[in-house]
């Protein structure tokens, strides 16, 4: 029948029960516990070393962590994966899918796209910007500083410049040169065709006509 122990039983040898033990206190156990089926706690799991897990850990509800997690092997995320704190990362970062960033990204080295570059909004460059292949804007370009271009510029549209026109080399027209203000040579003036005038010219200084 049932056996009610007062006190404390030790047990020298091996203990083997064949049916259901309860235990309403606290259970020591100074050696190694191999459970052959399931464990089942009702209550708080609380151990004070280190847990070896020889098989997969399936945890049904939240999972708190209040140290580090090291893991040696990859990590899978079935689902999102929310980070409320700072994430280093010591290797590479490879993303198969889309990535979604609601704050500023900074890098603080280089950065290599081998793809396209679609950007929504205003794009600020603090530092140098290169292009080693052709630069194609489809709306209005503006420039608050030089442009120094050490190649051909086409300009297949009207170009419009608010201030001074400098050009170091010689210049070639194409077609018409229409000017709507004075016009100042203060170097010597060769026209190999026919020179019209459709008004007036006034000629300050001495006139040679050589034919």
């Amino acid at each position: 029948g049932a056996t009610n122990l007062a006190s404390t039983v030790t047990v020298v040898g091996a203990g083997t029960f064949k049916d259901d033990v309860s235990v309403s206190g606290n259970v020591n156990i100074g050696g190694t516990t191999t459970i052959a089926g399931n464990a089942s706690v009702g209550g708080t799991l609380s151990v004070g070393g280190a847990v070896h897990l020889a098989s997969t850990l399936t945890v049904a509800g939240n999972t708190t962590l209040t140290g580090t997690l090291g893991v040696g092997g990859a990590a899978n995320f079935a689902s999102t994966a929310t980070v409320e704190g700072a994430t280093h990362l010591k290797s590479t970062l490879s993303v198969g899918g889309a990535t979604h960033l609601a704050s500023t990204l900074t890098v603080a080295g280089n950065t290599t796209l081998t793809g396209n570059l679609g950007i929504g909004g205003t794009l600020t460059a603090v530092g140098k910007a290169e292009f080693d292949d052709d630069v194609c804007v489809s709306g209005n370009t503006i420039l608050v500083g030089n442009l120094a271009v050490g190649g051909t510029a086409t300009v297949a549209g009207n170009a419009s410049v608010g201030g001074t026109l400098s050009v170091g080399g010689a210049t070639h027209l194409a077609s018409t040169l229409t000017v709507a203000g004075n016009t100042t040579l203060t170097g010597t003036l060769g026209v190999g065709g026919a020179a019209n005038f459709a008004s007036t010219a006034t000629v300050e200084g001495a006139t040679h006509l050589q034919s």
